[in-house]
């Protein structure tokens, strides 16, 4: 397609449903976003090239995670390669990893989508009493019982669920290997990959809907045909979020003047004081009127993300695709 670069991209989302001891449902969290780690593209390479010993998803692994992420729930980090905390793994079955078509059916025919289900209880884990979780992930290749083994497919990081000795949790991941287009001019190396929730007003409602209908990332959104509705998601916030969406995939600037600043997230940059960082920076070169461009640069991801992810997005998740 002229003008246009198409991607490989491996996509997931989770659903937990959690019930009591006499199989009543407690809670079902809705279909939530899955971040799939640089770890399962290397796990891929060693399938492809039949290395030794090298196995798909072998294992569940969940963990009680950080309890400073009760106040704010952190994202997973693409080069994230383990659990914070892991505390225990289940060994997966053939059987509970299953083709699934694009109504979410069982296929017996190989497809480019998979389901994987498991269940954990705290009785089968060996729990005392109750324990707190923030955190699961796949792992195959050389995984094996012992924690942190193996190649993490995916990384997910949740509000805390206390699993007690007479609750199980069901467990299902969706993990779609499929291939987009984005406009070449567009491309940015930044953005098109983030959850559609970091648009700023998606939301937990909003982004429910969309990932029920396959988009969960901001390319997702602009490949959607805007004609059509998807689910409950009003016409005219759909166009708002694509055109949020666009703002971010087209975003462009050079930061490298700012290497200095690389670790700071963009909410902070955004809320200091021009005169103070450019002291900080100590060059010729930065004084406050650059500051002040640059934060007006940045001003547009203010504008499209919600701040929440402002928070986690560095200077550095900009300047690298530059430096590529």
């Amino acid at each position: 397609m002229r003008g246009h670069t198409t991607k490989n991209v491996i996509t997931g989302r989770y659903r937990d449903v959690c019930h009591d001891a006499q199989g009543h449902q407690l809670w079902d969290s809705g279909w939530q976003n899955n971040r799939i780690v640089q770890s399962c593209n290397l796990l891929l390479a060693a399938l492809i090239k039949r290395e030794a010993d090298i196995d798909g998803i072998s294992y569940w692994a969940i963990g009680t995670g950080n309890p400073e992420w009760d106040k704010r729930i952190p994202s997973p980090t693409f080069t994230d390669t383990k659990l914070f905390n892991e505390v225990a793994r289940v060994p997966l079955a053939l059987s509970q990893i299953v083709y699934i078509g694009d109504e979410n059916e069982v296929s017996e025919s190989v497809t480019a989508r998979l389901e994987i289900t498991a269940s954990f209880s705290g009785n089968a884990l060996g729990f005392e009493n109750s324990q707190p979780l923030r955190e699961f992930g796949l792992f195959g290749g050389d995984a094996s019982e012992t924690s942190n083994s193996g190649f993490m497919i995916d990384f997910i990081i949740h509000p805390r669920y206390d699993l007690t000795l007479g609750s199980t949790l069901t467990r299902k991941v969706h993990l779609t290997f499929t291939s987009t287009t984005c406009p070449q001019d567009g491309l940015t190396g930044f953005g098109s990959m983030l959850p559609v929730i970091s648009i700023d007003g998606v939301g937990r409602r909003f982004s429910a809907a969309l990932n029920l209908a396959g988009v969960n990332t901001l390319n997702d959104l602009l490949n959607l045909n805007p004609l059509s509705p998807v689910g409950s998601v009003p016409m005219v916030k759909l166009r708002e979020f694509r055109a949020k969406a666009r703002m971010v995939l087209g975003f462009r600037a050079d930061f490298t003047p700012f290497i200095l600043f690389a670790e700071e997230d963009i909410s902070s940059l955004l809320q200091a004081n021009p005169e103070t960082l450019a002291e900080e920076m100590a060059s010729s070169l930065v004084t406050p009127e650059s500051i002040v461009q640059m934060q007006e640069a940045l001003a547009m991801l203010q504008v499209a993300l919600d701040d929440v992810i402002l928070q986690e997005i560095t200077l550095q998740d900009l300047i690298r695709p530059q430096l590529q």
